[in-house]
């Protein structure tokens, strides 16, 4: 929930996040924290990329790194050349700016 703190003030109306979470939880009693975790994860990624949820610069690039994470773990030199990020997208008309960023936060993680 800490990581979707940011996004509520951009929420409109602020009901949204209850919606959102509402529509994510079919049965409670048999969810687990991680699989709540992880399907909160997978669509406030699909409603920022769909533009449904507005996403502040700062807080697209640190959820585009940890989605690039959970996809290609921790950053390596080796296996990760200048414009690996390129390839994925995190928010409608993406631009360089922002996937230089996810870049360098993704170097940060471990």
């Amino acid at each position: 929930m800490a990581l979707l703190a940011p996004l509520v003030p951009a929420l409109e109306p602020p009901e949204a996040l209850l919606r959102l979470l509402l529509r994510l939880v079919a049965s409670p009693c048999v969810l687990r924290v991680d699989d709540l975790s992880y399907q909160i994860f997978l669509q406030v990624k699909q409603d920022v990329l769909q533009g449904r949820l507005p996403c502040p610069f700062n807080i697209a690039a640190q959820l585009g790194a940890y989605a690039i994470q959970s996809e290609l773990g921790d950053y390596d030199p080796y296996k990760h050349t200048a414009g690996y990020v390129s390839e994925y997208r995190f928010v409608p008309d993406q631009k360089e700016e922002l996937e230089d960023a996810v870049e360098r936060i993704h170097k940060t993680l471990m």
